[in-house]
């Protein structure tokens, strides 16, 4: 007897959910069922960012790249893809006066980066009036161009890991094609060459007042890199 309250209310559920579906018409229902798990897209847009207080880290360039995902749970989903970046920096001579040792204009800097990615679909393996917004970490790896004679001071970008957060939104076109647009945070540690840690020979500095290019001698930085891109993609 006792149960017999949780059975009446676990029957009045079950009755008010069947009738809310007898009443409400599919056909008009906001939401899709996504019937595809498979993903290749292409995409296209910008990398922005100062390149740090030490303005030698990548920026401002255009950047391209692909992917293809596979969606392996409803709101889960698991990609690999690998980019291309047109970016530019600066050249800083640790020996010249601090008003001129940051070198104009900015020289070009290619960044090539491959990157495998964990997506959380916020409407799981459905869209509403055709849109599938997402957040997702990728994990990847760059390569930079080698340092150009110009610069003697021994920096480099090298060949390094980072991490980038993103969101994003797909628009379903179909169930097969689909637009979307993403934010993305590139998260990488640039080095510093020793030079940079000693007073430069055209302005030295003394005591506390020092006009090395790296004054606290940080040997390394996290420095980030946002990019807002673009894409066109096909499910499968």
């Amino acid at each position: 007897m006792r149960r017999f309250p949780l059975l009446v209310l676990f029957g009045l559920v079950i009755a008010s959910s069947a009738g809310a579906q007898v009443g409400n018409d599919p056909a008009t229902s906001p939401y899709r069922e996504l019937r595809r798990g498979r993903f290749i897209e292409g995409m296209a847009g910008r990398m922005f960012g100062n390149g740090g207080a030490i303005p030698v880290g990548p920026r401002d360039g255009w950047m391209a790249g692909g992917r293809i995902d596979f969606r392996s749970k409803n709101s889960v989903q698991v990609s690999l893809g690998g980019w291309y970046a047109n970016t530019v920096r600066n050249i800083v001579d640790a020996d010249d006066s601090v008003a001129t040792r940051v070198k104009e204009p900015p020289i070009s800097a290619d960044l090539y980066g491959v990157e495998g990615a964990v997506q959380f679909n916020v409407m799981g393996a459905k869209t509403w009036n055709g849109l599938a917004p997402y957040a997702a970490v990728g994990f990847g790896a760059v390569w930079g161009e080698h340092t150009p004679p110009a610069d003697t001071s021994g920096y480099f970008f090298g060949t390094k890991a980072y991490v980038v957060p993103v969101i994003g939104a797909r628009y379903f076109l179909s169930q097969g094609f689909f637009l979307k647009v993403e934010g993305r945070l590139y998260l990488w540690k640039i080095f510093y060459p020793a030079s940079y840690n000693f007073e430069p020979a055209d302005q030295p500095g003394s005591g506390l007042n020092r006009n090395a290019v790296n004054p606290t001698a940080d040997p390394n930085k996290i420095i980030p890199a946002p990019a807002l891109m673009f894409g066109f993609g096909y499910a499968f």
